[in-house]
């Protein structure tokens, strides 16, 4: 269904001041080698993705599951072998890693298939991060337009509650894994929480999968 429709659609930077560069952490401008290790040597403890979790209007239980991941709280095979429970660790989804939290929502070949989708609709790449803080983090939408923002701030979240409820039905109910059907829950998801957002301007999915990629 969704590949129907998809194949239907087809840090610090420098400032450029009277023709010289100058380095905007540095003391006049200047570049100072001990003032870029300070930065680079900073904790990034202190930055949580607040914004990137609570989403107005998104779901409180999807909002708290976020928060949980970002902390990495989230009961995967990895967590429940720490607190004695003895089960081989292999990814549910897709059987060829250990299971933790970064692989499940970020690096597992079954969930980068649901990001593919929204890379693909505005034909852009991404670097994934090493962890769902950093994504969350890292996640900017400043290029899709101020009525997609809200929009583009749920993707990531709608994705994680998506691959997690997938995740979890195979590990408590058994089977397999259908990509094509994953696919289509997560698009449908966004579309429904994309009603909430938009009211009577509420489009057909394909009329929303068309909204998101005229940035």
């Amino acid at each position: 269904m969704v590949g129907d429709l998809l194949r239907t659609l087809r840090g610090h930077r420098p400032s450029l001041e009277d023709d010289s560069i100058k380095w905007r952490q540095g003391r006049k401008g200047s570049f100072r080698v001990k003032e870029a290790y300070s930065l680079l040597d900073k904790s990034n403890a202190s930055l949580f993705p607040a914004r990137g979790i609570w989403v107005d209007r998104v779901p409180t239980k999807v909002s708290f599951f976020a928060w949980e991941a970002t902390w990495g709280k989230v009961l995967t095979l990895d967590k429940l072998q720490i607190r004695g429970v003895q089960l081989p660790n292999c990814c549910f989804l897709c059987g060829c890693a250990e299971e933790n939290v970064n692989h499940i929502l970020l690096h597992c070949i079954v969930a980068r298939a649901l990001w593919d989708i929204i890379f693909g609709l505005l034909d852009i790449k991404w670097v994934f991060p090493e962890t769902v803080k950093e994504a969350l983090t890292s996640w900017r939408g400043s290029f899709v337009g101020k009525k997609r923002k809200q929009i583009w701030k749920s993707i990531p979240l709608c994705i994680f509650w998506t691959v997690w409820k997938e995740r979890n039905r195979l590990a408590f109910r058994g089977g397999v894994v259908n990509v094509q059907r994953l696919k289509n829950s997560f698009v449908c998801n966004l579309w429904n929480w994309a009603k909430v957002y938009l009211g009577e301007e509420a489009f057909s999915l394909i009329g929303f999968l068309e909204w998101i990629a005229s940035t």
